[in-house]
């Protein structure tokens, strides 16, 4: 199974459109999905651009992989349908449960990223003292 940003690759590549230009296109850099960066979490104003500038793209197959990466094409007729009540609740907890699992990758990105920053804290310490011994000598 793709993660978010796999998937965000994939509609460059289904769009025909250059990588560095689509990133450009939609306000983000593609160094974000490259190497270790892709399995880092993608925040939620990434995701409202992706599917406002690409309405074609299923919310659901972006978010969580389910279904097919374009939407239904609407049908020729001109009749108009409202959504039914129910319709607009199970909407409602689809876009909740996705943004929910946003949420928790963002919480996984920011605990290791915490862990990182412990890590590069102690290193700078420890570099800190070797460079006052050194001093003294």
């Amino acid at each position: 199974m793709t993660n978010i940003k796999e998937r965000v690759l994939l509609i460059a590549e289904s769009k025909g459109i250059q990588k560095v230009e689509f990133f450009k296109g939609i306000g983000l850099s593609y160094a974000n999905f490259k190497g270790v960066q892709k399995n880092s979490a993608l925040g939620s104003d990434a995701v409202a651009t992706i599917l406002s500038t690409y309405s074609d793209i299923s919310p659901e197959w972006l978010l969580n992989g389910s279904g097919d990466m374009l939407r239904p094409e609407e049908s020729n007729e001109m009749a108009i349908t409202l959504p039914s009540k129910i319709d607009l609740q199970e909407q409602n907890t689809v876009l909740i449960d996705a943004l929910e699992k946003v949420i928790s990758a963002q919480h996984a990105t920011i605990q290791s990223q915490e862990v990182t920053i412990s890590a590069l804290s102690a290193r700078i310490e420890q570099l800190e003292k070797k460079k006052k011994t050194k001093k003294k000598k």
